[in-house]
């Protein structure tokens, strides 16, 4: 496209756009209708698809997810949140027993 059709383009948008500038809402609306199917019109002419079809990405596999690994020492119920934790011993009931009084 040379650039003298590229300013009748434009000379055209330019009389769409001051023929409408005084016309009611719904002549615009319809103006901008028929401008959009134009534009619709030559984007299919164009055939986007086969070239968004040659620019989709490679199929990649990936790989099967890798297991996780056990230690040995690891106790069973560490990887269960259901499993009875046994109780820690409680440091305060030794102090509670201690007859002598602490002075700070």
């Amino acid at each position: 496209m040379n650039n003298d059709a590229l300013k009748d383009i434009q000379q055209a948008l330019n009389i769409i756009r001051t023929a409408t500038e005084k016309e009611e809402y719904t002549t615009k609306v319809k103006a901008v209708e028929l401008m959009t199917q134009s534009l619709l019109s030559h984007l299919q002419a164009l055939e986007p698809v086969s070239l968004v079809k040659n620019l989709a990405k490679p199929k990649v596999k990936t790989p099967p997810p890798m297991p996780i690994p056990k230690s040995l020492n690891t106790p069973s119920s560490a990887n269960n949140p259901n499993a009875v934790v046994p109780n820690q011993p409680n440091s305060q009931q030794n102090t509670a027993n201690d007859k002598e009084q602490l002075n700070y």
